[in-house]
């Protein structure tokens, strides 16, 4: 399949949104919503960034038309890890702003006896489409910011069509990171060409902000630089350093069952050249195995997430410090 823009197709109205903001001004919370057709009714995902990231939580609610929002976590047997809040059945409910652009409310645990207020900034909506491309039918899901430099990076990732002797394909690009210093995306295909059953791709993309030494991140002129991130960028160079890396990812897989967890390991020339596809969290990295990869396709796919804190000396993290999402005032370049 090739990457790059999507054919010449009007984009359809937003199809869902991102909203991120911080509990305690320390933990930063990222839901992704999508309205279900016909109704007031909504799914999606939570991401919390200081627990390991692996997996989204996964989200029903409302959203009604007087801008009332209430989600709440699914019960899907995931265990809270780090933070308390983040348990099945943890709700959210509050109020979008009068120009959709942030929701205000409390978050609080299964029984309601600890809230907390929470405001959430839109960081980004989802539009979605489906064109007809060489007799397939494709249909791709993909996040606008409004900032031109990160949604050149979305555009970078976006699918043109399906592949030779697809029949149909659906490509979604989901926002895994947005803040001041970085941006993350993860593009995850489904491809039908006849048979049993599809198959399921990732793509992924990271870009690092660069600005000049000293200068204020608030200050009108100041110049944005995004330069592409490999896995081999978070990582200090060496076979110690490589070697604590493939420890972590090994024992994370045999973990989850993974039939072959050893071939989920890297070698110098994999690390160099990102041949899994991984993601950003404020905590560390994830990378995504899809089905096959490391065993069975029945067994589907991996995402495993590795804290920088876990690989001690041998991290190079993204970001150091408290982030946020780039202000309006910052100009962005390339």
């Amino acid at each position: 399949m090739a990457a790059g823009q999507a054919g010449a197709a009007e984009p359809q109205a937003p199809a869902g949104a991102l909203w991120q903001g911080e509990l305690d001004g320390r933990v930063q919370v990222s839901l992704t919503i999508f309205p279900r057709a016909g109704t007031d009714g909504i799914d999606g995902t939570a991401r919390y960034d200081s627990m390991l990231a692996a997996a989204p939580r996964q989200l029903d609610g409302q959203l009604t038309s007087d801008g009332r929002l209430s989600v709440r976590e699914r019960a899907a047997g995931q265990a809270p890890v780090e933070y308390p809040e983040a348990r099945d059945g943890a709700r959210f409910e509050g109020t979008v702003s009068s120009d959709g652009l942030s929701v205000s409310g409390e978050w609080m645990n299964t029984d309601g006896t600890r809230r907390q207020a929470l405001t959430l900034t839109r960081k980004a909506v989802y539009r979605e489409r489906t064109v007809n491309v060489a007799g397939a039918r494709l249909t791709e899901r993909y996040p606008e910011t409004g900032r031109p430099r990160v949604d050149a990076m979305i555009t970078s990732l976006r699918a043109s069509s399906c592949g030779r002797g697809e029949q149909e394909c659906r490509s979604a690009i989901e926002v895994m990171r947005l803040d001041a210093g970085n941006v993350s995306l993860l593009r995850t295909t489904w491809r039908y060409s006849g048979g049993a059953h599809g198959s399921l791709d990732f793509m992924s993309g990271t870009w690092r902000r660069y600005g000049p030494a000293g200068a204020m991140a608030s200050a009108p002129t100041v110049q944005l630089v995004y330069r592409r991130v490999g896995l081999a960028d978070l990582l200090q160079p060496g076979e110690a350093c490589l070697q604590k890396l493939n420890d972590e990812l090994q024992a994370a897989l045999k973990r989850q069952g993974a039939a072959e967890p050893a071939r989920g390991v890297l070698d110098a020339q994999a690390l160099q050249e990102s041949r899994v596809p991984f993601t950003l969290y404020r905590g560390g990295v994830v990378l995504h195995y899809a089905p096959y990869a490391v065993g069975p396709f029945a067994q589907g796919a991996y995402q495993v997430a590795v804290p920088f804190a876990r690989l001690g000396s041998c991290a190079r993290p993204a970001g150091t410090g408290r982030d946020k999402s780039p202000e309006p005032n910052e100009k962005e370049s390339t």
